[in-house]
């Protein structure tokens, strides 16, 4: 065929497809995108705290069912809860030597502690029990904070945030914090527990205290936002020694209370601003700093904080066996780490967030990594790093659900100085305490300085 015959033909054929494709545009309509997934809504896909409710794709992870929230019929009042998981079996237990198999689950502070003490030290690994609960009033609020709650200055204050969880489904590491500042722990919260840290031969000398938590926040009082009080019971030489501690939701406006007055009936009680950042806690024999208190407390002004996302992690869970009334403290706390026989693993999703010092400031540990629990906002797990990024501090906070508010809280807080080898527990059940209680009526007066003074005779 002749050259301009075939390109007259070959120009015919392509006016044909292209009339082809524009009748087809006209019977078919414009072609449409491809729509984006529908973000996951609180209360449905997500929990009102903002945890994926459905079970991850194996199971192993079960869906959140609304935890438990009814009182169990095994509590015998004055002597704490009855285990209702004593009959679950180990599935399976961690050693040192599996630590390659198992590193995408496990924390840093965890791998340390089974490299430390390989012989010793294993974790027992449980099914997973979503018990985490809260009223409905709690779960109503945080819903609605999720269009209503702001973070400014830099991250440093919140707004409009009310009762509930401030950020359930949070984009920045500040968010997440605040998350765990604010969470709900019961309106008020009074324990008798003891305190005791690991000498170099890993003998427990064990003190007692009273704490004592309010949260007007959960209640619409206005501010402060929440008041901390903790003072020592016994031996004499803590007794009546009090740390007061209140905390507003903007702190540049109402920068933090901290008020403390040594022991002795005839004590005077001085303001302690400086008990703050790293500054070492007195119970603590310099094993926690001052804001390392409930894993994590005080002002987020040092820290950059990065949410790194969520993860399934073998983290402490439902504590019922460490938290057993009437086991001497030497069967549960052994000289280096607990009795692993009495702890509990399970895997739970967690949000994870770091913290590194900002420029031009100080702080013991520049850079931490903070493991937050999506069903409470509870810290799980908190790692600290020195100078040198080196792993020297690592806590844990081992939680149970208690029915009767409903909460989901620490019984017990475990601190591991990983360069000495020693360690602190915060919680123990030892003659004199009491179970922690939500009912006693507490008052923000009740939290004044003035109550610190000596009383007249």
């Amino acid at each position: 065929m002749p050259l301009p015959a075939l390109v007259q033909t070959r120009r015919a054929f392509g006016g044909m497809l292209l009339a082809l494709a524009l009748v087809a545009l006209m019977l078919t309509g414009p072609a449409l995108a491809a729509e984006p997934e529908p973000k996951p809504r609180l209360g449905e896909e997500l929990t009102p705290f903002g945890a994926i409710r459905a079970a991850n794709k194996n199971g192993s992870i079960p869906a959140w069912t609304g935890g438990m929230d009814k009182p169990l019929p095994e509590t015998t009042p004055g002597r704490g809860m009855r285990d209702p998981f004593y009959e679950d079996i180990r599935w399976f237990t961690v050693h040192a030597t599996e630590l390659e198999r198992y590193k995408s689950r496990l924390s840093a502070g965890l791998m340390a502690l089974l490299t430390k003490y390989p012989d010793s030290f294993t974790l027992p690994m449980f099914e997973t029990r979503r018990t985490a609960a809260a009223p409905q009033r709690i779960y109503d609020a945080s819903i609605a904070n999720a269009s209503r709650a702001k973070l400014s200055e830099n991250g440093l204050t919140v707004s409009n945030a009310m009762v509930g969880i401030p950020f359930p489904t949070p984009t920045t590491g500040e968010e997440a914090m605040w998350n765990h500042i604010l969470r709900w722990r019961g309106e008020a919260m009074t324990r008798t527990a003891g305190v005791a840290v690991s000498d170099a031969n890993g003998h427990f000398a064990p003190t007692l205290y009273r704490e004592e938590w309010l949260s007007s926040y959960a209640t619409q009082e206005g501010e402060p936002a929440l008041f901390f009080r903790r003072t020592g019971v016994q031996p004499a030489e803590v007794a009546g020694a009090t740390l007061l501690i209140r905390q507003s939701l903007n702190p540049l406006q109402r920068p933090p209370i901290r008020w403390y007055k040594p022991a002795g009936a005839k004590a005077t009680p001085v303001r302690a601003p400086d008990f703050a950042y790293d500054t070492p806690d007195p119970v603590s024999g310099g094993l926690r700093t001052a804001d390392m208190l409930d894993m994590f407390s005080g002002l987020l002004d040092r820290f950059d904080f990065t949410l790194l996302g969520r993860r399934e992690m073998y983290v402490p869970y439902n504590a019922f066996r460490l938290n057993a009334p009437d086991l001497p403290i030497e069967e549960i706390f052994f000289p280096e780490h607990p009795n692993p026989i009495l702890l509990r693993y399970e895997l739970h999703r967690v949000w994870v967030v770091e913290a590194v010092l900002k420029r031009g400031l100080r702080h013991a540990f520049p850079r931490r990594v903070y493991y937050l629990d999506e069903d409470s906002w509870m810290i799980l797990m908190a790692e600290h790093y020195d100078a040198q990024d080196t792993l020297v501090r690592y806590a844990e906070a081992h939680g149970i659900p208690y029915p009767q508010a409903p909460v989901f809280l620490a019984s017990k807080e475990l601190t591991f100085d990983l360069t000495s080898g020693r360690y602190m527990v915060n919680g123990l059940t030892i003659a004199g305490t009491t179970p922690t209680l939500f009912n006693k009526p507490l008052k923000p007066g009740d939290f004044a300085p003035e109550t610190l003074a000596p009383k007249r005779r």
